[in-house]
């Protein structure tokens, strides 16, 4: 191998993070962590995180895969919106695409509660001082979309 071409890797790797990817990789999908809205709430799915190894502009795919129909706007966007008309709990997936090749599917979650959660101000007195059960269900909805994802990655 020639001494022009061993440096031309090195640099390529550097410029990379210190991994060369070859060309053609496919893209990897980030739909984003799980969210809760409530009925009449605008949500925003986040595909921004998705990402191509070899740096090529991508195109989105957002579909919905489970829960009350919705009606989506911009689900060939990064940040698609739609509108919770009733409760449950909706699934969409995300697939990307950089021209070429398309990512593996990822998913997040929208948790519709089927009523309001009363807050610490209403007496629930198992939360901390200052935090409704809204932050806490939100957050455990978090937590559980992390484990969701650590646990594809890890087995994949």
């Amino acid at each position: 191998m020639s001494h022009f071409l061993v440096r031309a890797l090195v640099v390529s790797a550097c410029l990379l993070g210190g991994v060369a990817h070859a060309a053609g990789t496919a893209p990897t999908a980030e739909a984003g962590l799980g969210l809760v809205g409530y009925v009449g709430d605008t949500i925003e799915l986040n595909g921004s995180a998705s990402t191509d190894p070899d740096g090529e502009p991508l195109t989105y795919i957002w579909t919905q895969v489970s829960g009350p129909t919705v009606d989506m706007t911009g689900a060939d966007k990064a940040l698609p919106r739609f509108e919770i008309t009733e409760p449950g709990t909706l699934r969409f997936q995300l697939v990307v695409n950089d021209s070429t090749l398309d990512s593996l599917p990822d998913t997040v979650d929208v948790v519709v509660p089927w009523q309001d959660i009363p807050s610490t101000e209403a007496g629930c007195a198992s939360a901390p001082a200052g935090v409704g059960l809204e932050g806490l269900v939100g957050a455990g909805v978090l937590a559980l979309g992390l484990v969701r994802r650590h646990r594809a990655r890890t087995r994949g």
